[in-house]
């Protein structure tokens, strides 16, 4: 929990300053530097800013939905931090998914006494939906210690975690036969239901598994990192399927963290 609030800090630091020089500035109580005019010419075309762009998350919102995705961000870490771990982790909150994932594995290794390169997750897709917007509203609602309402719909797993907030691109999930689908007529991005990524010690996936690449945009290239991780590609998701793989990937049916409205 705590790398995940010491990565936001120093973007959220750097997002109230340059707000209160802009304003400083706009009043004529210091220049306007050339940056700051830019974030300024940035509001007025509802644009992210370089400047914060640079220091954040990936992101292809533009300014009014990147603020409210940063708020529900914001929150999310606020809820976790006030109230403890959540029953369902939203992945898309997460400024560095990667790492989150990686410190399961190594938690479920520490437990059991087992070396963390023969573990990797299989993925259990529970039938429930869950929107952060509604999660967020509900956390305000509630008090200290009392489960949200809608956690009552979901499992207590013994080991890995629930995950929320990915979208399908290309595809649908298929409630009746639990399997991925073509996506239905002026159906863009449908949400996929908690998943529970449950850690397992040398898992072999069935065939019948189609290997969803997570991304965090929906520009799905990336670059490496300093950490060897790719800016935007997060970790592979099997799904069932009744559809051999080659079909999904001539679509090339995938999973987003966030959409771009």
């Amino acid at each position: 929990m705590h790398p995940t609030a010491k990565q936001n800090r120093p973007f959220v630091f750097n997002f109230q300053i340059s707000l209160e020089t802009l304003n400083k500035a706009i009043a004529g109580f210091v220049v306007m530097s050339e940056e700051m005019e830019r974030v300024y010419h940035s509001f007025l075309n509802n644009q992210v800013p370089t400047l914060w762009a640079n220091a954040a998350y990936p992101s292809l919102k533009p300014l009014g939905g990147w603020v409210k995705d940063l708020v529900l961000r914001t929150g999310f870490v606020d809820f976790w931090l006030k109230r403890g771990p959540p029953k369902s982790f939203w992945i898309s909150g997460f400024f560095f998914p990667q790492g989150f994932l990686t410190g399961t594995l190594q938690n479920h290794a520490r437990k059991y006494n087992l070396p963390i390169d023969e573990l990797s997750f299989s993925y259990n897709i529970i039938p429930v939906y869950r929107d952060q917007i509604q999660v967020s509203e509900a956390s305000k609602q509630s008090h200290f210690g009392n489960e949200l309402p809608m956690d009552a719909l979901l499992p207590s797993p013994e080991d890995g975690l629930l995950v929320h907030g990915m979208f399908m691109d290309a595809s649908r999930w298929d409630d009746e036969e639990m399997v991925i689908e073509d996506a239905l007529p002026r159906q863009m991005n449908p949400v996929l239901p908690v998943v529970h990524f449950e850690p397992q010690q040398n898992y072999e996936p069935s065939p019948m598994l189609y290997h969803a690449p997570l991304y965090k945009t929906g520009a799905r290239a990336g670059t490496l990192s300093t950490t060897g991780h790719s800016t935007n590609f997060v970790v592979t998701v099997l799904l069932p399927s009744k559809r051999p793989s080659d079909y999904w990937i001539s679509k090339a049916s995938a999973l987003l963290c966030q959409l771009d409205d």
